[in-house]
């Protein structure tokens, strides 16, 4: 009875926005775990899951189905303890515009979106104070109405203040997470954190899309395997030219990690299958436009972008 009256009092009243595969499944976690969660969402899925719940098919959690609060906005009759920022990153002026009514004086912001970018958007509009940057890690799809899926082996997030303090906020968000199921890194280096993704993803994604062709098919080819290298080499002179701490053999054991596993699949490769909008302004154009400010030359980014 302790333990659950302790467990009671600290309940945080969680909004996510953007309700698809990644903000489904950490969502999900949360709420499945007693957490006061209320999602952003529209049309048919938003009806699905007021009407019967958000199913979560997970290889790490297992199977169930939670049944939070799901709302088109926010009303402004209350302010939330942590927003997931989870939305494409095309999608974050009017993603913010969406929040603003349930952002309060304590309300901490987690980005978890790809690249690069996000976090200072969200600091323009509410104040670098809210916001802690984050990287998940999860395969995860959205697979129809109220349905979300993570198919991989691991729903893991990184996340911490860009200052690098391990603060009272974080360490409550890293609490409530753990006790989710999540696994959880609250890190004293976010932007390495960051940058190490970028440029994994700026090859992942890159390479896949300006080729139009499977990861395996982009790293059995010697020029697209020494072009997906390059990408690699250009994201990682950049983020150290921006002073980010990364380390010497980050290129070469990320190509390593490639050419070990190459069954990789690609969220922007399948939005562009789709013919949906591109994150590529927070990846691979990012890097060109940060290289372009420091006199970083990157020519494969460039190219894609």
């Amino acid at each position: 009875r302790a333990n659950i009256t302790h467990r009671r009092m600290k309940i945080m009243t969680i909004l996510v926005m953007g309700s698809g595969a990644v903000g489904g499944c950490y969502g999900g976690m949360l709420s499945n775990a007693g957490e006061d969660v209320t999602f952003v969402a529209r049309g048919l899925n938003l009806a699905t899951i007021n009407e019967k719940g958000l199913r979560v098919e997970s290889n790490t959690a297992g199977d169930f189905v939670v049944h939070p609060k799901a709302v088109e906005r926010p009303d402004g009759t209350w302010k939330a303890d942590l927003v997931l920022f989870c939305v494409k990153g095309y999608h974050n002026v009017e993603a913010m515009n969406v929040i603003a009514p349930a952002i309060g004086h304590e309300t901490a912001i987690l980005t978890l979106q790809n690249g690069i970018g996000g976090g200072d958007q969200l600091a323009s509009r509410f104040g670098s104070d809210k916001v802690l940057l984050g990287a998940a890690y999860i395969d995860a799809m959205r697979k129809g109405p109220g349905v979300v899926a993570d198919v991989g082996n691991s729903m893991r997030i990184s996340f911490g203040e860009r200052n690098g303090e391990i603060t009272d906020r974080a360490m409550k968000i890293e609490g409530q997470m753990k006790n989710a199921g999540i696994d959880v890194l609250l890190s004293d280096n976010v932007l390495k954190v960051l940058w190490n993704k970028l440029v994994y993803i700026c090859a992942l994604s890159g390479m896949t899309c300006i080729t139009r062709a499977s990861f395996e098919d982009v790293l059995r080819t010697p020029e697209t395997l020494a072009m997906t290298e390059q990408v690699m080499q250009e994201a990682y002179s950049v983020g150290k030219a921006s002073g980010v701490c990364l380390g010497s053999d980050l290129v070469m054991n990320t190509l390593a990690g490639f050419l070990k596993e190459k069954d990789f699949l690609s969220s922007m490769y399948l939005d562009l299958v789709a013919g949906n909008p591109l994150e590529l302004d927070v990846l691979n154009g990012a890097v060109s436009k940060k290289g372009w400010e420091l006199g970083i030359p990157t020519p494969a980014n460039d190219f894609i972008t």
